[in-house]
């Protein structure tokens, strides 16, 4: 097997698992920071950095998904999914805005643990991850739409928007779209920021100082969370509220 053919499998596999993997770096990442004594940066600017890149990361979700075509992968985990090619809107100033959303919203979430190595590390692993999973996916268009994909693949840039580059999407955005395909996201951000704040707090304030009104709050947030991603889990699957998306 060729080294092209290898990449494009590793790929293909990674694209599989491409929910779970980040998730096992992050929960590693955590439990590190249980044992990590190093020195760390300033907490004030890394909430800021930390919000700025979360935030951009779901901001350029929505964007993208919100007008995305219902006949390209989304969701799909077992093989590339692709009837029409994605040219416009967030497509037409980097081909992966997906990817490079996800990879500010993990590295954000990582720099929130202030460890400097650790942050550089996160950059480098989910570029590199990421990386093996376009180029599978460039493959498959590649072979699908052959030179749409060519004068498409010239122009736009792979993970670094080019924002003079933009047109206007060919399909009109739709908030539920957003809220049927991102809502787990924003339920995964809200956990994962509840308990780097749990963490860190515990660490600089022993939890039996402050344990009685500190669970009570832990509690109404993590409670707020469920109800959040139990409700919109119900709005999809029982009911008809996103019917028309499908």
């Amino acid at each position: 097997m060729s080294l092209n053919k290898s990449i494009e499998h590793l790929g293909n596999q990674l694209f599989k698992y491409r929910g779970f993997v980040p998730v096992v770096f992050a929960v590693g990442a955590f439990c590190f920071q249980l044992i990590d004594n190093t020195e760390r940066l300033s907490y004030g600017l890394v909430e800021e950095i930390t919000f700025f890149l979360v935030v951009l990361g779901h901001l350029i979700r929505a964007l993208t998904v919100g007008h995305r075509s219902m006949q390209t992968s989304g969701r799909n985990r077992s093989h590339q999914v692709a009837e029409v090619l994605n040219t416009s809107g967030m497509y037409s100033v980097v081909r992966h805005p997906l990817y490079l959303a996800n990879i500010l919203i993990w590295v954000g979430w990582t720099t929130l643990l202030s460890i400097p190595w650790l942050i550089v590390v996160a950059t480098f692993v989910f570029v590199v991850y990421y990386f093996f999973i376009m180029y599978a996916e460039e493959q498959f268009l590649r072979g699908k739409f052959g030179q749409d994909y060519e004068r498409w693949h010239r122009r736009t840039p792979r993970l670094i928007p080019n924002p003079f580059l933009y047109a206007s999407s060919s399909n009109d955005f739709s908030w539920r779209i957003v809220f049927k395909n991102e809502y787990p996201g924003w339920t995964a951000s809200m956990t994962i920021a509840l308990c780097i704040q749990t963490l860190l707090v515990n660490k600089i304030y022993p939890i039996s100082q402050y344990y009685q009104s500190y669970l009570e709050a832990w509690l109404v947030l993590g409670g707020g969370i469920a109800l959040f991603g139990l409700t919109f889990r119900y709005l999809k699957h029982r009911t008809k509220l996103f019917h028309e998306m499908d």
